[in-house]
């Protein structure tokens, strides 16, 4: 037999090139690219350069984790991630949450351009080893132990790689400057964020449907250290307090937040594809929105999110007397909006634009959208 053909028969026999021969490597990786960097994808925490965000996100760009075939990488993104992790000897607190937007091809092709973008020269990535990994992983969120116990380093990548015992006190007691975690919360999708800002008031952000979920200030900010990580792949985040101000949505209506924190020791169980009520209404519009990432704004977090075609930014800081939190949203181009916030015995909610109804509603004309502020303040701080 030829041995040309007999080389093409073994690779078609092992399923490698099914996927990977009809289309060329140029085409499968300028899809990987695009898809890397579309709203709300990859880019949003991993940058465009790969770099990722100091003490936060690790890179992509060099990451040794990526080396020694691609069984880790495709763990990690059908599973997800939830640990201190040293990467190329430097350490990172944020979670990953599992890319469940992306099918096998999709997420074959991100993973193809990772491979071999900003220096990085591993192999493409077929969507036949993808829906091979996600038919057999466990369906458990993975801490970087377990992780590496099922796909462990060579020895020359091990020493500057893997896990850590962070060193910091369990709970932060004392906010001076904004805290930032990528962070599986309680009642909230796999993409969300934990923040605390001075004052000691603190905040849970959905990326994956783009919304505030709560927001407390007694009993302290999440365990960050060995007794959140240490949960044996239940990775959801705890926290001892009582939100003052929860928005309301269809799924969560009716549980009390105590059937809720009930779930920090469970996988992440709120399914973002069932919820159809997003608070900010846009005329004429029905989409749902799209996270396009955020940016530190003198260490405050600002969150971009698209609906049709506007841009909408959420800057969420502190008031001047530390007392309460402060949304100041901008919608672009301005249009006429219809705001659903959540009336609260446990919360003084003010606007600055707009006119406020019983309800919750805040009804805004196009002039009040382009740069609007929500105060919420919790009632016993303001006596």
């Amino acid at each position: 037999m030829n041995p040309h053909l007999s080389f093409f028969l073994f690779l078609l026999l092992s399923g490698v090139c099914s996927s990977l021969s009809a289309e060329s490597r140029d085409e499968i990786l300028r899809k990987g690219k695009e898809l890397y960097n579309g709203a709300g994808s990859c880019v949003a925490c991993h940058m465009a350069d790969g770099k990722g965000q100091k003490g936060n996100i690790p890179p992509l760009a060099g990451s040794d984790w990526l080396k020694e075939g691609s069984d880790r990488s495709i763990a990690i993104s059908l599973r997800g991630l939830a640990g201190p992790i040293q990467v190329n000897g430097k350490k990172y607190y944020a979670a990953m949450p599992p890319q469940l937007l992306f099918d096998d091809e999709k997420l074959a092709y991100i993973l193809s351009y990772v491979n071999n973008a900003w220096g990085n020269q591993e192999d493409l990535v077929s969507k036949e080893e993808v829906a091979k990994a996600r038919r057999e992983l466990s369906q458990d969120v993975f801490t970087p132990q377990t992780l590496l116990k099922k796909f462990p380093f060579d020895k020359k990548y091990s020493k500057k790689n893997g896990t850590f015992t962070p060193t910091f006190d369990d709970t932060l007691t004392e906010i001076t400057r904004p805290v930032i975690y990528r962070t599986f919360m309680p009642g909230a999708s796999p993409a969300a964020f934990a923040v605390a800002l001075p004052g000691n008031h603190y905040f849970c952000w959905d990326a994956g449907e783009c919304r505030l979920r709560y927001v407390w200030t007694k009993g302290g900010f999440i365990k960050s250290n060995q007794a959140h990580w240490s949960s044996n792949g239940k990775p959801v985040a705890e926290f001892n307090g009582t939100p003052y101000y929860r928005a309301r949505t269809t799924l969560l209506e009716d549980e009390s937040f105590d059937e809720l924190s009930k779930t920090n020791m469970q996988k992440p169980i709120y399914d973002t594809s069932q919820a159809d009520d997003f608070p900010i209404r846009l005329k004429g519009l029905k989409e749902t929105p799209s996270f396009l990432g955020y940016q530190l704004v003198e260490g405050y977090p600002k969150f971009r999110y698209s609906l049709g075609e506007h841009t909408i930014t959420e800057l969420i800081g502190m008031n001047d007397k530390k007392t309460g939190i402060v949304r100041t949203f901008t919608i672009s181009p301005p249009t006429e909006a219809v705001l659903q916030l959540t009336p609260s015995a446990f919360a003084s909610i003010n606007c600055d634009q707009g006119k406020s109804k019983p309800d919750g509603k805040l009804l805004l004309s196009a002039k009040d959208s382009s740069h609007f502020s929500v105060l919420i303040t919790p009632v016993e701080e303001t006596n």
